[in-house]
């Protein structure tokens, strides 16, 4: 089995992650010290364990058969999906492994998550026109980025994950992202996965849906007219930057009370 090279393929997260901070990005990818051991300063957050389970549910919920496809065995799934990714067994409660302060936060945080499904529910197509879903195995999805992989140059490959991807009536596909945060897009993002499911699956991507579940809004953008090369050249341009870059500096933000590596990143002090 051909052994894969993560150092030379990007992801939209990992180049996103490089425009918002640096230093992350290094600490993360590069630092020969911190990045072999990067999952020892993982720390749990509520709302990354809430997001994770929304989707994690959304995705089993998918893999029922359509007559199955009830608002009952949604929050079915949400209880499957509800998991520490420090410690995927661990059962519910999570307590701290999940980022929570206590049993009422973790009950706070719950109560959220099936309120987005509930959103969800309401504004979803009966029996959408699946063309792509993720794999059921949710407490270990890293083949999904895997089987995504598609060469760019002789140099670099591009991955990531999709939630969703419909058929559409003219045979052309809607890839669907689902948002748990705020009402945020990306034109970078849009065009990124438009490039990666074209190369992948040889068919027009015509329409890219964010599902606000907060709100409970679809939001379609149309980016049937947008080049190839046009975003190739794009995805090159930020890897090269990130290839050219010698100092790795920290760019203080709103992020930062979040960061993994806060405690032995420079910008501390600064921000505490």
């Amino acid at each position: 089995m051909k052994k894969i090279d993560f150092s030379k393929i990007y992801s939209y997260s990992k180049l996103s992650l490089f425009e918002k901070c640096p230093k992350q990005y290094y600490f993360n990818y590069l630092d020969p010290e911190i990045a072999p051991i990067k999952k020892q300063f993982l720390k749990p957050r509520d709302y990354k364990t809430k997001g994770q389970a929304v989707h994690g549910a959304i995705t089993l919920f998918y893999h029922l058969p359509e007559p199955e496809r009830t608002f009952e065995n949604l929050k079915k799934c949400l209880s499957r999906a509800w998991f520490s990714e420090l410690d995927s067994s661990q059962g519910m409660p999570l307590g701290k492994l999940g980022g929570f302060r206590d049993l009422q936060h973790e009950r706070t945080s719950y109560a959220q998550a099936l309120l987005m499904l509930k959103k969800f529910f309401d504004i979803e197509e009966p029996n959408p026109h699946l063309f792509y879903i993720p794999t059921k195995q949710i407490k270990d999805s890293f083949y999904d980025y895997e089987e995504m992989i598609k060469p760019l140059n002789d140099n670099f490959s591009i991955s990531g994950k999709f939630d969703r991807i419909d058929k559409l009536e003219d045979n052309t596909l809607r890839i669907i992202d689902f948002k748990t945060n705020k009402n945020e897009s990306n034109k970078f993002q849009l065009i990124f996965y438009k490039f990666l499911a074209e190369l992948n699956f040889k068919t027009l991507v015509r329409i890219v849906s964010f599902y606000y579940l907060n709100g409970g809004e679809i939001v379609d953008f149309d980016v049937s007219n947008i080049n190839q090369d046009q975003i190739k050249d794009q995805v090159l341009k930020k890897i090269d930057k990130i290839q050219q870059t010698k100092d790795f500096l920290p760019q203080k933000n709103k992020y930062c009370y979040h960061c993994d590596f806060l405690e032995i990143c420079k910008t501390q002090q600064k921000i505490t």
